[in-house]
């Protein structure tokens, strides 16, 4: 009697302790999660903005066969990752192991979005409205309406703030009275002046879909030639192994600057996943050097961009 007491924990060690109930034991009960069935995604109604999926996380989609369940195993403890075919097919690659990587959720990107797409380049034209700034000393300038044209670049900081740069070059008609020295001199002076500024800009846009409002401000550098001759011209002379002696005449002429802030407001669209266009209303402020006051110069901006 004493031997069978000493031979039945033995016997349990060699059967592998298999009368105690093991983690696959009752797989051929069916469980509801084996029921579940893919739903088609959520679908934007029309006329209502997309959500931002800039920071989605897309899942890729399996497309191999689904491996038979080994007999009495739970979907607890699946089976092998690949079958030996597909190991000898390469199981480094995203199509041997079954995944296949979409080019963008959903099939396309989500126009407005920008996703991946965070710099732009720009390219715009700005009509200026008439303007006019009052000197120290009795001068006076009236600037005509003119069109400009901008090159810049933008980085998206989030789906709603975007900084960047614009440089800006303007030619534009003005007619002064310089006052002399003696009072009550006065010299009219007509003529075209060449305007060059370099201005960073912050952008808030207010929705992150294709069609937004945004508002802009911005704050940078102006140059201003008025090809007002300041001394008598000079004439220098050199040789040219090309075109032989070479002569030429330079003259000095007025320059100011100062800086230039802006505030303006507008409305962008996105053509595509790349382009965009957008128009504004942007009030400049230059502070000139012997401007009594701020000069005030308004005007419309247009950019075309593209992102990458």
């Amino acid at each position: 009697m004493k031997r069978l007491w000493i031979l039945l924990p033995v016997c349990l060690l060699a059967t592998g302790c298999s009368l105690l109930p093991d983690a696959n034991s009752g797989c051929e009960k069916a469980s509801p999660y084996q029921s579940a069935q893919d739903t088609a995604p959520l679908r934007v109604p029309d006329g209502a903005l997309p959500p931002d999926t800039r920071n989605a996380l897309p899942i890729p989609q399996v497309m191999a066969t689904e491996l038979p369940l080994e007999k009495g195993r739970c979907l607890d403890h699946p089976p092998a990752y690949s079958t030996n075919s597909q190991a000898s097919a390469g199981a480094a690659s995203p199509s041997a192991a079954g995944v296949e990587v979409p080019a963008a959720a959903g099939g396309a990107l989500d126009v407005g979005m920008n996703e991946g797409r965070e710099w732009e380049t720009r390219l715009g034209v700005a009509y200026q409205l008439n303007a006019s700034a009052d000197f120290e000393g009795g001068t006076t300038a009236e600037f005509a309406s003119s069109t400009g044209f901008m090159v810049g670049v933008g980085y998206d900081l989030t789906s709603h703030f975007e900084i960047g740069a614009n440089v800006s070059y303007d030619g534009r008609d003005y007619d002064a009275s310089i006052a002399g020295d003696d009072p009550g001199e006065v010299f009219p002076v007509s003529g075209r002046l060449d305007s060059l500024g370099l201005v960073f800009d912050l952008t808030y846009n207010f929705m992150s879909g294709p069609l937004t409002p945004f508002v802009v401000t911005g704050i940078g550098w102006n140059w201003v030639d008025t090809n007002i001759a300041t001394r008598p011209p000079q004439i220098g002379c050199w040789w040219d192994p090309w075109y032989g002696y070479v002569c030429t005449s330079f003259q000095d002429t007025k320059t100011f600057d100062g800086l230039t802030y802006q505030l303006g407001a507008g409305l962008r669209y996105h053509l595509s996943d790349s382009f965009s266009l957008s128009g504004s209303y942007r009030m400049s402020w230059v502070d000139f050097t012997n401007a009594t006051g701020t000069p005030t110069f308004d005007g419309l901006n247009l950019f075309l961009g593209w992102r990458f």
